[in-house]
């Protein structure tokens, strides 16, 4: 079989999130696993010293395959020098600039100043707005407090540009951006192990050779034990390569319908 990437069968509860969960993305993506009946892609984890699973990408995978009642799947095992980190800005639209500021500063958590830095709000018009969390409350939980004053109310679209110019170019409409902290691998490991997570769809990460389109059947995942889950992906694994259906591409891709 030729070489491919290290996918394993992993327990769920194994997998820790280093970041919250958009329960709007949970919900569809739960209909759509349903009716498919497959994990189409794995999720990417790295291991910690430690020896937990610490989750980078695939958060509401994660938690729609615990809601739809399997206690394994697969992920894939990646490297933490082999990835590389960015981060996503929020585009928050549908409402107005005077709205999305409106219910941020009736959080009893957070307050606003016109100073530099980040997290901030750049309106659609007018000046840049820091947000800061009360006293007592961590960085990560100050992101996190944020997000929740408009996710799930407004639309929202991630951005790895802030600028005003690149958002006006792209999302005719726009309300306000909301530009978050540059991250590092290390603020993610930390904020898994220690369970005080990132609000969601903020890390972007990049991952040389990602496995994508494994489509294990649920059904395989959920009548087998880990180690037989882990046989039967195996074997499927060398089935399709000596039929030649695995491959691999050079250069970005485009998934067009994930």
């Amino acid at each position: 079989m030729p070489h491919v990437p290290v996918l394993r069968v992993v327990p769920l509860e194994s997998i820790r999130r280093h970041e919250e969960v958009d329960p709007l993305r949970v919900d569809r993506l739960q209909s759509r696993m349903s009716a498919e009946g497959m994990q189409v892609n794995p999720m990417v984890c790295i291991e910690a010293p430690g020896g937990e699973l610490v989750l980078l990408d695939g958060a509401t995978r994660t938690e729609t395959l615990k809601r739809i009642g399997l206690t394994h799947a697969v992920v894939q095992i990646v490297e933490p020098h082999t990835v590389e980190l960015s981060t996503w800005h929020h585009v928050v639209r549908e409402c107005t600039p005077e709205e999305l500021l409106a219910v941020v500063e009736e959080s009893p958590d957070l307050q606003t100043t016109e100073n530099y830095g980040t997290p901030s709000i750049h309106p659609h018009e007018g000046p840049s707005r820091l947000v800061t969390g009360t006293y007592g409350m961590s960085d990560n939980a100050t992101l996190s407090a944020l997000v929740r004053t408009y996710i799930g109310r407004w639309r929202v679209t991630r951005t790895i540009d802030p600028r005003r110019e690149h958002v006006a170019a792209s999302y005719p409409g726009w309300a306000a951006i909301v530009e978050f902290p540059i991250m590092t691998v290390d603020d993610v490991m930390t904020a898994a192990v220690g369970n005080d997570l990132l609000p969601a769809g903020v890390t972007r990460f990049l991952v040389p050779n990602r496995a994508l389109r494994i489509n294990v059947p649920l059904d395989h995942l959920r009548g087998n034990s880990v180690a037989a889950a882990q046989t039967s992906l195996n074997r499927l694994l060398e089935e399709r390569a000596s039929e030649g259906r695995i491959r691999r591409y050079e250069g970005p891709i485009y998934i067009l319908d994930d």
